[in-house]
Protein backbone atom coordinates (compact mmCIF):
# COMPACT_ATOMS: atom_id res chain seq x y z
CA UNK A 1 0.00 0.00 0.00
CA UNK A 2 1.23 3.87 -0.96
CA UNK A 3 0.04 6.60 0.39
CA UNK A 4 -2.23 8.81 -1.01
CA UNK A 5 -2.90 12.67 -0.17
CA UNK A 6 -6.64 14.27 0.55
CA UNK A 7 -7.56 16.32 -1.72
CA UNK A 8 -7.33 20.12 -0.09
CA UNK A 9 -10.87 21.68 -1.16
CA UNK A 10 -11.10 24.16 1.99
CA UNK A 11 -9.49 24.24 5.44
CA UNK A 12 -8.09 21.01 6.81
CA UNK A 13 -5.51 20.43 9.97
CA UNK A 14 -3.96 17.02 9.33
CA UNK A 15 -0.78 16.20 10.79
CA UNK A 16 1.39 14.67 7.97
CA UNK A 17 3.20 12.79 11.26
CA UNK A 18 0.16 10.79 11.38
CA UNK A 19 -0.14 9.47 8.46
CA UNK A 20 2.38 6.90 8.75
CA UNK A 21 2.40 3.53 6.01
CA UNK A 22 2.16 -0.06 7.94
CA UNK A 23 0.54 -1.58 5.23
CA UNK A 24 0.87 -5.35 6.33
CA UNK A 25 1.19 -4.78 9.90
CA UNK A 26 -1.18 -4.45 12.96
CA UNK A 27 0.45 -3.29 16.35
CA UNK A 28 3.84 -4.61 14.81
CA UNK A 29 6.16 -3.03 12.36
CA UNK A 30 8.81 -3.94 9.81
CA UNK A 31 12.54 -2.37 11.66
CA UNK A 32 13.95 -3.87 8.82
CA UNK A 33 14.28 -6.63 6.02
CA UNK A 34 17.13 -8.82 3.91
CA UNK A 35 16.69 -9.90 0.57
CA UNK A 36 19.07 -11.60 -1.28
CA UNK A 37 20.91 -14.02 0.52
CA UNK A 38 22.71 -16.85 -1.01
CA UNK A 39 20.56 -19.61 -2.91
CA UNK A 40 17.16 -17.59 -2.89
CA UNK A 41 14.46 -19.35 -0.39
CA UNK A 42 14.91 -19.06 3.29
CA UNK A 43 13.87 -21.80 5.91
CA UNK A 44 14.19 -21.28 9.70
CA UNK A 45 15.52 -18.32 12.10
CA UNK A 46 16.86 -18.33 15.44
CA UNK A 47 18.53 -15.73 17.75
CA UNK A 48 21.36 -15.82 19.69
CA UNK A 49 22.26 -13.78 22.29
CA UNK A 50 26.35 -13.59 23.80
CA UNK A 51 27.70 -13.08 27.03
CA UNK A 52 28.70 -9.59 25.99
CA UNK A 53 24.90 -8.55 25.78
CA UNK A 54 25.14 -8.92 21.56
CA UNK A 55 22.30 -9.95 19.63
CA UNK A 56 22.29 -11.87 16.78
CA UNK A 57 20.01 -13.47 14.10
CA UNK A 58 20.53 -17.01 12.23
CA UNK A 59 18.68 -17.66 8.99
CA UNK A 60 18.79 -20.52 6.92
CA UNK A 61 19.18 -20.25 2.70
CA UNK A 62 19.45 -22.88 0.22
CA UNK A 63 22.93 -22.55 -0.17
CA UNK A 64 24.23 -21.04 3.43
CA UNK A 65 23.64 -20.43 6.76
CA UNK A 66 23.59 -16.73 7.73
CA UNK A 67 24.27 -14.99 10.68
CA UNK A 68 23.51 -11.31 11.54
CA UNK A 69 24.45 -8.76 14.19
CA UNK A 70 21.12 -7.19 15.37
CA UNK A 71 22.26 -5.20 18.64
CA UNK A 72 20.02 -2.70 16.13
CA UNK A 73 17.26 -4.06 15.71
CA UNK A 74 16.85 -2.06 12.53
CA UNK A 75 20.07 -2.21 10.77
CA UNK A 76 21.16 -6.59 10.58
CA UNK A 77 24.67 -6.50 9.84
CA UNK A 78 25.91 -10.02 8.43
CA UNK A 79 29.11 -11.34 10.52
CA UNK A 80 29.27 -14.57 8.75
CA UNK A 81 28.09 -16.59 5.91
CA UNK A 82 28.17 -20.21 5.74
CA UNK A 83 28.08 -22.30 2.63
CA UNK A 84 28.11 -26.13 2.55
CA UNK A 85 27.75 -26.56 -1.01
CA UNK A 86 24.02 -28.01 -0.99
CA UNK A 87 20.52 -26.38 -1.75
CA UNK A 88 18.29 -27.38 0.16
CA UNK A 89 15.21 -26.06 1.39
CA UNK A 90 15.39 -26.74 5.21
CA UNK A 91 17.79 -25.59 7.50
CA UNK A 92 16.57 -25.75 11.60
CA UNK A 93 19.31 -24.32 14.52
CA UNK A 94 19.47 -24.72 18.51
CA UNK A 95 22.04 -23.23 20.98
CA UNK A 96 23.68 -23.58 23.57
CA UNK A 97 26.26 -21.76 25.76
CA UNK A 98 28.21 -19.99 22.96
CA UNK A 99 27.48 -22.52 20.24
CA UNK A 100 24.62 -22.82 17.17
CA UNK A 101 24.27 -25.98 16.25
CA UNK A 102 22.56 -26.39 12.63
CA UNK A 103 21.06 -29.28 11.01
CA UNK A 104 19.61 -29.51 7.20
CA UNK A 105 17.48 -32.19 5.27
CA UNK A 106 16.51 -32.59 1.70
CA UNK A 107 19.58 -32.64 -0.84
CA UNK A 108 21.74 -31.87 2.10
CA UNK A 109 24.50 -34.22 3.66
CA UNK A 110 26.36 -31.80 6.05
CA UNK A 111 25.33 -33.41 8.97
CA UNK A 112 25.86 -31.37 12.32
CA UNK A 113 27.42 -27.98 12.66
CA UNK A 114 28.37 -26.83 15.26
CA UNK A 115 29.16 -22.93 15.02
CA UNK A 116 31.25 -21.36 17.51
CA UNK A 117 29.74 -17.22 18.31
CA UNK A 118 32.54 -16.48 20.08
CA UNK A 119 35.22 -16.40 17.48
CA UNK A 120 32.79 -17.11 14.22
CA UNK A 121 34.14 -20.67 13.53
CA UNK A 122 32.54 -24.07 12.41
CA UNK A 123 33.09 -27.41 13.11
CA UNK A 124 31.18 -30.69 10.89
CA UNK A 125 30.11 -33.97 12.66
CA UNK A 126 29.48 -36.33 10.01
CA UNK A 127 30.02 -39.78 12.05
CA UNK A 128 26.53 -40.19 13.44
CA UNK A 129 23.95 -38.82 10.66
CA UNK A 130 24.50 -36.46 7.37
CA UNK A 131 21.00 -35.11 7.56
CA UNK A 132 17.93 -34.10 9.59
CA UNK A 133 14.95 -32.48 9.71
CA UNK A 134 14.69 -30.62 13.03
CA UNK A 135 17.03 -29.85 16.35
CA UNK A 136 15.79 -28.72 19.72
CA UNK A 137 18.70 -28.17 23.44
CA UNK A 138 16.85 -28.10 26.29
CA UNK A 139 18.83 -25.37 28.32
CA UNK A 140 17.60 -27.06 31.30
CA UNK A 141 19.11 -30.44 30.96
CA UNK A 142 22.34 -29.48 28.53
CA UNK A 143 20.65 -32.30 25.84
CA UNK A 144 20.29 -31.96 22.52
CA UNK A 145 17.82 -33.86 20.37
CA UNK A 146 17.94 -34.41 16.70
CA UNK A 147 15.01 -35.18 14.74
CA UNK A 148 14.07 -36.78 11.53
CA UNK A 149 17.44 -38.83 10.76
CA UNK A 150 17.59 -42.57 9.55
CA UNK A 151 20.05 -45.09 9.74
CA UNK A 152 22.03 -46.50 7.15
CA UNK A 153 18.62 -49.01 6.80
CA UNK A 154 16.72 -46.98 7.12
CA UNK A 155 15.02 -46.96 10.40
CA UNK A 156 13.41 -44.09 11.51
CA UNK A 157 15.03 -42.87 15.11
CA UNK A 158 15.28 -39.92 17.38
CA UNK A 159 18.89 -39.07 18.36
CA UNK A 160 19.78 -37.60 22.01
CA UNK A 161 22.82 -36.44 22.82
CA UNK A 162 24.70 -34.72 26.20
CA UNK A 163 26.72 -31.60 25.67
CA UNK A 164 28.08 -31.78 29.28
CA UNK A 165 28.86 -34.64 31.84
CA UNK A 166 26.30 -37.02 32.34
CA UNK A 167 25.96 -40.71 33.52
CA UNK A 168 23.58 -43.22 32.22
CA UNK A 169 23.21 -46.74 33.82
CA UNK A 170 26.70 -46.39 34.94
CA UNK A 171 28.51 -44.87 31.66
CA UNK A 172 29.56 -41.80 31.56
CA UNK A 173 29.40 -39.37 28.57
CA UNK A 174 31.66 -36.34 28.48
CA UNK A 175 29.89 -34.02 26.45
CA UNK A 176 30.68 -30.78 25.88
CA UNK A 177 29.20 -27.85 23.95
CA UNK A 178 32.11 -28.19 21.53
CA UNK A 179 32.01 -31.66 21.17
CA UNK A 180 28.29 -33.43 21.77
CA UNK A 181 27.97 -36.76 23.09
CA UNK A 182 25.66 -39.21 21.79
CA UNK A 183 24.06 -41.02 24.47
CA UNK A 184 21.20 -42.56 22.92
CA UNK A 185 19.79 -43.47 19.73
CA UNK A 186 15.98 -44.30 20.01
CA UNK A 187 14.34 -45.77 17.22
CA UNK A 188 10.70 -44.67 16.75
CA UNK A 189 8.28 -43.62 13.86
CA UNK A 190 9.30 -40.76 11.65
CA UNK A 191 9.44 -37.34 14.57
CA UNK A 192 9.30 -34.17 12.41
CA UNK A 193 9.72 -31.55 15.04
CA UNK A 194 9.53 -31.92 19.10
CA UNK A 195 9.46 -29.48 21.76
CA UNK A 196 11.24 -30.73 25.14
CA UNK A 197 10.86 -29.30 28.98
CA UNK A 198 12.09 -31.32 31.86
CA UNK A 199 12.66 -34.16 30.36
CA UNK A 200 9.37 -34.58 28.56
CA UNK A 201 9.32 -34.43 24.66
CA UNK A 202 6.30 -33.56 22.93
CA UNK A 203 6.55 -35.04 19.67
CA UNK A 204 5.24 -34.62 15.91
CA UNK A 205 4.78 -38.10 14.56
CA UNK A 206 3.38 -36.41 11.42
CA UNK A 207 2.59 -39.76 9.24
CA UNK A 208 1.12 -41.61 12.23
CA UNK A 209 -1.20 -38.72 12.39
CA UNK A 210 -0.46 -38.61 16.41
CA UNK A 211 1.21 -36.29 18.85
CA UNK A 212 3.33 -38.45 21.57
CA UNK A 213 4.45 -37.31 25.01
CA UNK A 214 7.58 -38.92 25.56
CA UNK A 215 9.44 -39.64 28.96
CA UNK A 216 12.49 -39.10 28.13
CA UNK A 217 14.70 -39.09 31.80
CA UNK A 218 15.83 -42.12 31.37
CA UNK A 219 17.06 -42.82 27.55
CA UNK A 220 17.77 -46.37 27.84
CA UNK A 221 13.68 -46.89 29.41
CA UNK A 222 11.97 -44.21 27.32
CA UNK A 223 8.23 -44.20 27.74
CA UNK A 224 5.10 -42.49 26.21
CA UNK A 225 3.16 -40.67 28.99
CA UNK A 226 0.42 -38.53 26.51
CA UNK A 227 -1.07 -38.80 23.38
CA UNK A 228 -3.17 -36.80 21.01
CA UNK A 229 -4.61 -38.82 18.01
CA UNK A 230 -5.15 -36.34 14.80
CA UNK A 231 -7.69 -37.91 12.11
CA UNK A 232 -5.88 -39.28 9.59
CA UNK A 233 -3.98 -37.18 6.86
CA UNK A 234 -3.86 -34.36 9.39
CA UNK A 235 0.07 -33.80 9.24
CA UNK A 236 0.76 -32.29 12.91
CA UNK A 237 3.97 -30.02 12.77
CA UNK A 238 4.98 -28.66 15.35
CA UNK A 239 4.81 -27.64 18.96
CA UNK A 240 4.82 -25.49 22.14
CA UNK A 241 4.42 -25.71 25.45
CA UNK A 242 2.51 -22.82 27.45
CA UNK A 243 3.71 -21.48 30.72
CA UNK A 244 1.59 -23.33 32.66
CA UNK A 245 3.17 -26.76 32.13
CA UNK A 246 -0.04 -28.30 31.05
CA UNK A 247 -1.43 -26.57 27.63
CA UNK A 248 0.19 -27.49 24.46
CA UNK A 249 -0.45 -25.80 21.38
CA UNK A 250 0.06 -27.76 17.99
CA UNK A 251 0.03 -26.58 14.31
CA UNK A 252 -1.16 -28.46 11.96
CA UNK A 253 0.22 -27.78 8.48
CA UNK A 254 -1.55 -30.15 6.36
CA UNK A 255 -3.93 -30.22 4.81
CA UNK A 256 -4.14 -26.50 4.11
CA UNK A 257 -6.41 -24.60 6.17
CA UNK A 258 -6.43 -26.54 9.33
CA UNK A 259 -6.00 -24.28 12.48
CA UNK A 260 -3.57 -24.45 15.54
CA UNK A 261 -4.99 -26.96 18.18
CA UNK A 262 -5.03 -26.21 22.09
CA UNK A 263 -4.61 -29.43 24.13
CA UNK A 264 -4.31 -29.61 27.80
CA UNK A 265 -2.71 -32.55 29.83
CA UNK A 266 -5.07 -33.97 32.83
CA UNK A 267 -3.58 -35.62 35.16
CA UNK A 268 -3.60 -39.76 35.23
CA UNK A 269 -4.85 -39.66 31.82
CA UNK A 270 -2.64 -39.82 28.76
CA UNK A 271 -5.04 -38.77 26.47
CA UNK A 272 -4.37 -34.72 25.88
CA UNK A 273 -7.20 -32.84 25.83
CA UNK A 274 -8.95 -30.52 23.03
CA UNK A 275 -9.66 -26.95 24.74
CA UNK A 276 -10.21 -25.49 21.12
CA UNK A 277 -9.06 -24.93 17.78
CA UNK A 278 -7.61 -21.27 17.01
CA UNK A 279 -7.27 -19.20 13.41
CA UNK A 280 -7.31 -15.94 11.85
CA UNK A 281 -6.55 -15.81 8.35
CA UNK A 282 -6.04 -12.39 6.90
CA UNK A 283 -7.73 -13.05 4.20
CA UNK A 284 -11.08 -12.80 5.57
CA UNK A 285 -13.83 -12.89 4.36
CA UNK A 286 -12.17 -13.58 0.66
CA UNK A 287 -10.38 -16.79 1.89
CA UNK A 288 -10.08 -18.65 5.45
CA UNK A 289 -7.77 -21.68 4.90
CA UNK A 290 -4.08 -20.08 5.91
CA UNK A 291 -1.75 -22.01 7.17
CA UNK A 292 0.01 -22.01 10.76
CA UNK A 293 3.26 -23.35 10.44
CA UNK A 294 5.49 -22.87 13.92
CA UNK A 295 4.09 -21.64 17.15
CA UNK A 296 6.46 -20.77 19.82
CA UNK A 297 5.06 -18.54 23.36
CA UNK A 298 7.49 -15.80 25.00
CA UNK A 299 5.74 -14.90 28.26
CA UNK A 300 2.26 -13.74 27.53
CA UNK A 301 2.36 -13.94 23.83
CA UNK A 302 2.02 -16.65 21.62
CA UNK A 303 4.17 -15.55 18.44
CA UNK A 304 3.02 -17.92 15.13
CA UNK A 305 4.91 -18.36 10.87
CA UNK A 306 1.85 -18.49 9.39
CA UNK A 307 3.50 -18.93 5.88
CA UNK A 308 1.49 -16.66 3.81
CA UNK A 309 0.12 -14.39 6.99
CA UNK A 310 3.10 -13.31 8.29
CA UNK A 311 3.62 -13.47 12.47
CA UNK A 312 0.69 -13.39 14.17
CA UNK A 313 0.74 -13.17 17.56
CA UNK A 314 -1.72 -13.89 20.62
CA UNK A 315 -2.15 -13.07 23.98
CA UNK A 316 -2.25 -16.14 25.51
CA UNK A 317 -2.47 -15.55 29.56
CA UNK A 318 -5.37 -17.13 29.93
CA UNK A 319 -5.23 -20.38 27.71
CA UNK A 320 -8.36 -21.75 29.65
CA UNK A 321 -10.38 -22.32 26.44
CA UNK A 322 -9.89 -20.76 22.85
CA UNK A 323 -12.45 -17.93 23.77
CA UNK A 324 -9.80 -16.53 26.26
CA UNK A 325 -7.06 -16.15 23.61
CA UNK A 326 -6.98 -13.37 20.77
CA UNK A 327 -5.12 -12.12 18.46
CA UNK A 328 -3.13 -8.92 19.58
CA UNK A 329 -0.74 -8.10 16.23
CA UNK A 330 0.62 -9.39 13.12
CA UNK A 331 3.29 -8.20 10.66
CA UNK A 332 2.35 -9.66 7.35
CA UNK A 333 6.06 -10.68 5.67
CA UNK A 334 4.80 -11.86 2.25
CA UNK A 335 2.06 -9.72 0.63
CA UNK A 336 2.27 -10.57 -3.30
CA UNK A 337 -1.36 -12.73 -2.43
CA UNK A 338 -2.94 -10.09 -0.49
CA UNK A 339 -7.42 -9.68 -1.30
CA UNK A 340 -6.81 -12.30 -4.03
CA UNK A 341 -6.97 -15.26 -1.15
CA UNK A 342 -4.34 -18.19 -0.74
CA UNK A 343 -2.17 -19.23 -3.59
CA UNK A 344 -1.36 -22.90 -4.13
CA UNK A 345 2.14 -24.57 -2.87
CA UNK A 346 4.26 -23.14 0.12
CA UNK A 347 5.52 -19.41 0.34
CA UNK A 348 5.42 -16.88 2.89
CA UNK A 349 6.73 -16.77 6.86
CA UNK A 350 8.56 -19.93 7.99
CA UNK A 351 9.88 -19.15 11.43
CA UNK A 352 9.67 -16.44 13.69
CA UNK A 353 11.71 -16.24 16.93
CA UNK A 354 10.67 -13.90 19.49
CA UNK A 355 13.23 -14.23 22.55
CA UNK A 356 16.00 -11.63 22.04
CA UNK A 357 15.40 -9.57 25.30
CA UNK A 358 16.16 -5.95 23.47
CA UNK A 359 12.42 -7.03 22.40
CA UNK A 360 13.56 -7.13 18.59
CA UNK A 361 11.26 -10.16 16.82
CA UNK A 362 13.05 -12.00 14.04
CA UNK A 363 11.18 -13.33 11.29
CA UNK A 364 12.08 -16.07 7.93
CA UNK A 365 9.93 -15.53 4.94
CA UNK A 366 11.12 -18.52 2.24
CA UNK A 367 10.37 -15.28 -0.52
CA UNK A 368 11.17 -12.25 0.99
CA UNK A 369 13.97 -13.22 3.03
CA UNK A 370 15.02 -11.89 7.03
CA UNK A 371 12.70 -9.60 8.68
CA UNK A 372 12.98 -7.67 11.97
CA UNK A 373 10.19 -6.77 13.66
CA UNK A 374 9.14 -4.83 16.73
CA UNK A 375 5.38 -5.07 18.35
CA UNK A 376 4.14 -2.21 19.84
CA UNK A 377 0.61 -2.27 21.78
CA UNK A 378 -1.83 0.90 22.03
CA UNK A 379 -2.70 2.52 25.27
CA UNK A 380 -6.01 3.87 25.00
CA UNK A 381 -7.23 7.32 25.52
CA UNK A 382 -10.56 6.40 27.57
CA UNK A 383 -12.30 9.52 26.82
CA UNK A 384 -9.78 12.11 26.08
CA UNK A 385 -8.82 12.88 22.87
CA UNK A 386 -5.26 12.37 22.31
CA UNK A 387 -3.80 12.88 19.36
CA UNK A 388 -6.38 13.77 16.53
CA UNK A 389 -6.23 15.08 12.91
CA UNK A 390 -9.20 17.61 12.09
CA UNK A 391 -10.74 18.27 9.33
CA UNK A 392 -12.25 21.57 9.94
CA UNK A 393 -15.00 23.75 8.05
CA UNK A 394 -16.60 21.06 5.82
CA UNK A 395 -17.69 17.40 5.24
CA UNK A 396 -14.87 14.25 5.35
CA UNK A 397 -16.13 13.36 1.83
CA UNK A 398 -15.57 9.66 0.15
CA UNK A 399 -15.80 10.65 -3.46
CA UNK A 400 -15.78 6.94 -4.72
CA UNK A 401 -18.67 4.07 -4.41
CA UNK A 402 -17.49 1.42 -2.08
CA UNK A 403 -14.54 3.76 -0.72
CA UNK A 404 -15.05 5.30 3.00
CA UNK A 405 -13.19 4.81 6.30
CA UNK A 406 -11.95 1.83 7.46
CA UNK A 407 -11.68 1.19 11.62
CA UNK A 408 -10.10 -1.61 13.16
CA UNK A 409 -11.26 -3.64 15.88
CA UNK A 410 -9.29 -5.05 18.49
CA UNK A 411 -8.34 -8.48 16.86
CA UNK A 412 -7.25 -6.64 14.10
CA UNK A 413 -10.08 -6.66 11.76
CA UNK A 414 -10.92 -4.11 9.12
CA UNK A 415 -14.88 -2.49 8.90
CA UNK A 416 -15.50 -0.27 6.09
CA UNK A 417 -18.25 2.09 6.96
CA UNK A 418 -21.00 1.90 4.92
CA UNK A 419 -24.79 2.90 3.60
CA UNK A 420 -27.02 -0.33 4.00
CA UNK A 421 -30.34 -0.72 1.97
CA UNK A 422 -32.10 1.87 4.44
CA UNK A 423 -29.05 4.32 4.20
CA UNK A 424 -28.03 3.23 7.55
CA UNK A 425 -24.48 3.30 8.19
CA UNK A 426 -23.39 0.48 9.11
CA UNK A 427 -20.01 -2.32 8.66
CA UNK A 428 -18.50 -4.38 6.38
CA UNK A 429 -15.59 -6.29 6.85
CA UNK A 430 -12.81 -6.50 4.27
CA UNK A 431 -9.38 -7.73 3.84
CA UNK A 432 -7.09 -5.16 5.42
CA UNK A 433 -3.97 -4.86 3.28
CA UNK A 434 -4.98 -5.36 -0.53
CA UNK A 435 -1.60 -5.99 -2.17
CA UNK A 436 -0.65 -2.20 -4.67
CA UNK A 437 -3.56 -0.87 -3.08
CA UNK A 438 -3.40 3.02 -2.26
CA UNK A 439 -4.76 3.89 0.96
CA UNK A 440 -4.33 6.60 3.34
CA UNK A 441 -3.01 5.37 6.49
CA UNK A 442 -4.04 7.16 9.95
CA UNK A 443 -1.91 5.43 13.23
CA UNK A 444 -2.06 6.47 16.48
CA UNK A 445 -4.61 9.22 15.51
CA UNK A 446 -8.29 10.02 15.71
CA UNK A 447 -10.16 11.37 12.69
CA UNK A 448 -12.79 13.63 13.74
CA UNK A 449 -15.07 16.36 11.79
CA UNK A 450 -15.15 18.94 13.55
CA UNK A 451 -18.33 21.32 12.58
CA UNK A 452 -21.18 20.31 14.30
CA UNK A 453 -23.48 20.75 10.61
CA UNK A 454 -20.61 18.57 9.20
CA UNK A 455 -20.47 15.10 8.89
CA UNK A 456 -18.92 11.80 6.91
CA UNK A 457 -20.33 11.72 3.04
CA UNK A 458 -20.01 8.30 1.36
CA UNK A 459 -21.55 7.21 -1.74
CA UNK A 460 -24.27 4.73 -0.98
CA UNK A 461 -25.51 1.91 -3.07
CA UNK A 462 -27.51 4.07 -6.01
CA UNK A 463 -25.09 6.33 -6.09
CA UNK A 464 -26.48 8.99 -4.63
CA UNK A 465 -24.28 11.34 -1.45
CA UNK A 466 -25.26 9.94 2.22
CA UNK A 467 -24.44 12.27 5.08
CA UNK A 468 -23.83 11.29 8.28
CA UNK A 469 -23.71 12.79 11.87
CA UNK A 470 -23.66 12.49 15.63
CA UNK A 471 -27.16 13.45 17.40
CA UNK A 472 -27.61 14.67 20.91
CA UNK A 473 -28.38 10.91 22.10
CA UNK A 474 -25.23 9.58 20.85
CA UNK A 475 -27.19 7.91 17.84
CA UNK A 476 -26.39 8.57 14.10
CA UNK A 477 -28.29 10.62 12.06
CA UNK A 478 -28.19 10.24 8.33
CA UNK A 479 -28.94 12.70 5.62
CA UNK A 480 -29.32 12.11 1.68
CA UNK A 481 -28.18 14.69 -0.80
CA UNK A 482 -26.68 15.33 -3.71
CA UNK A 483 -23.11 14.84 -4.62
CA UNK A 484 -22.92 18.37 -6.36
CA UNK A 485 -24.19 20.19 -3.67
CA UNK A 486 -21.62 19.21 -0.68
CA UNK A 487 -21.24 22.07 0.87
CA UNK A 488 -17.00 22.69 1.33
CA UNK A 489 -16.26 19.40 1.19
CA UNK A 490 -12.98 18.13 2.25
CA UNK A 491 -12.81 15.05 -0.97
CA UNK A 492 -11.24 11.61 -0.39
CA UNK A 493 -10.35 10.53 -4.32
CA UNK A 494 -9.37 6.75 -5.19
CA UNK A 495 -8.89 5.90 -1.42
CA UNK A 496 -9.70 4.40 1.92
CA UNK A 497 -9.06 6.07 4.88
CA UNK A 498 -7.81 3.73 7.51
CA UNK A 499 -7.26 4.23 11.24
CA UNK A 500 -4.96 1.52 12.01
CA UNK A 501 -5.19 1.79 15.73
CA UNK A 502 -8.12 0.04 17.54
CA UNK A 503 -8.50 2.12 19.93
CA UNK A 504 -9.02 5.50 17.79
CA UNK A 505 -11.81 5.86 15.49
CA UNK A 506 -13.80 8.62 13.98
CA UNK A 507 -14.79 11.74 16.15
CA UNK A 508 -17.91 13.62 15.28
CA UNK A 509 -19.36 16.58 17.20
CA UNK A 510 -23.28 16.88 17.77
CA UNK A 511 -25.48 20.15 17.79
CA UNK A 512 -24.86 20.42 21.47
CA UNK A 513 -20.97 20.36 21.42
CA UNK A 514 -20.54 17.25 22.73
CA UNK A 515 -18.21 14.72 20.44
CA UNK A 516 -18.44 10.73 20.14
CA UNK A 517 -15.48 8.23 19.33
CA UNK A 518 -17.03 5.99 16.68
CA UNK A 519 -15.04 2.81 16.93
CA UNK A 520 -15.68 -1.06 16.17
CA UNK A 521 -15.56 -4.44 18.26
CA UNK A 522 -14.57 -7.39 16.88
CA UNK A 523 -17.94 -8.04 15.87
CA UNK A 524 -18.43 -5.47 13.76
CA UNK A 525 -20.46 -3.28 16.36
CA UNK A 526 -20.21 0.46 16.65
CA UNK A 527 -18.87 1.23 20.42
CA UNK A 528 -19.73 5.15 20.54
CA UNK A 529 -17.84 6.90 23.09
CA UNK A 530 -18.86 10.30 25.20
CA UNK A 531 -15.18 12.18 24.92
CA UNK A 532 -14.61 14.78 28.06
CA UNK A 533 -13.83 17.10 25.60
CA UNK A 534 -13.69 18.43 21.78
CA UNK A 535 -10.50 18.17 19.85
Amino acid sequence: MYRKSLIFYFSIILSLSALHVTAQGFNMKKMANVTGLPGGDCSAVFGYKDAGGNEFAIIGSKTAINIFNVNDCGNPVNVLTLSDTYNTSWREFASFQNYVYSVCDGPCYSGLHIINMNTMTATVQTNIFTKAHTIFVEQATGRMYVMGSKSSTGQDRLLIYTLDTEVVDGITYNGTPANPALIKIFPTTYIHDMFVKNNLGYASHIYDYKLRVWDLTNVNSITETGHYYYDSGKYNHSSWLHNDGVTLVEATELPRGEPLTVLKKIPGNPALQLVGTLKEPLEFPIASDSRPHNPHINGNYMYVACYEDGVQVFDVANVSSQNTIKRVAYYDTYIQNNGTGYPSGFAGCWGVYPFLTSGCILASDINNGLFTLKMELPQSDGANPGKVSSVKGGDLYFENAGQSIILRSEKGYCYRLVADADNNLTTQRTVCHVYNATNIQLENNDIAVSDAESGLVIVNGTGSCQRFRISDTGTFTSEGLNCSDIARPVKVHDSDLVVETYTKGLILKNQTGTCYRIRVNDSGNFIITSLTSCP
